[in-house]
């Protein structure tokens, strides 16, 4: 029972360090945007997909992600510093099955996605994020729709991450 006390006390004190050594989450990390454009205008989504929800949902989901993390403004074209493009490159979902009865285990969906920034002033490629891929799993038909969300949420919150590496 001591034992078990004092990792916690530890545990707890690190917790409480952390942040005054200026560790912080990734998910809550600034991010520098390039060239510091702090006005974006999101120019397009090019999604090769049926799924015609998934625009909005991109859309939405790098609006806040962005503004949370990196101060950023969102207006019209002719003020912007920079715009935006996300380029769905893939969107699925998948379902593993097994046995004889071929019951569903597991659902996923994955999308794959790249962020490119560019000059307003000169129309050049200023920053891309590179391919990323997120996954989500989920079990149940009703659930597909929160695993996209989620799967969404996470390529974006990838691609802001790639925004504060400093290195």
């Amino acid at each position: 029972m001591w034992l078990s006390g004092r990792v916690f006390q530890l545990l707890l004190c690190l917790v409480l360090l952390l942040p005054a050594c200026g560790y912080q989450l990734t998910a809550q990390a600034p991010i520098d945007l390039p060239r510091d454009s702090t006005q974006l205008f999101l120019a397009k989504v090019t999604n090769p997909t049926t799924e015609t929800w998934l625009d909005p949902m991109l859309r939405n989901s790098l609006r806040d992600e962005l503004t949370r993390r990196g101060n950023v403004t969102w207006v019209g074209r002719d003020e912007a510093q920079a715009t935006v493009n996300v380029d769905v490159r893939a969107y699925s979902t998948s379902d593993a099955v097994k046995g004889r009865d071929d019951v569903t285990v597991k659902s996923e969906v994955r999308i794959q996605m790249e962020v490119s920034f560019f000059s307003t002033k000169t129309s050049a490629l200023i920053w891309t994020s590179g391919p990323v891929i997120a996954s989500e799993s989920y079990r149940g038909w009703s659930n597909k729709r929160e695993a996209t969300q989620s799967a969404v949420d996470l390529a974006v919150r990838m691609v802001a991450d790639r925004l504060s590496q400093k290195f």
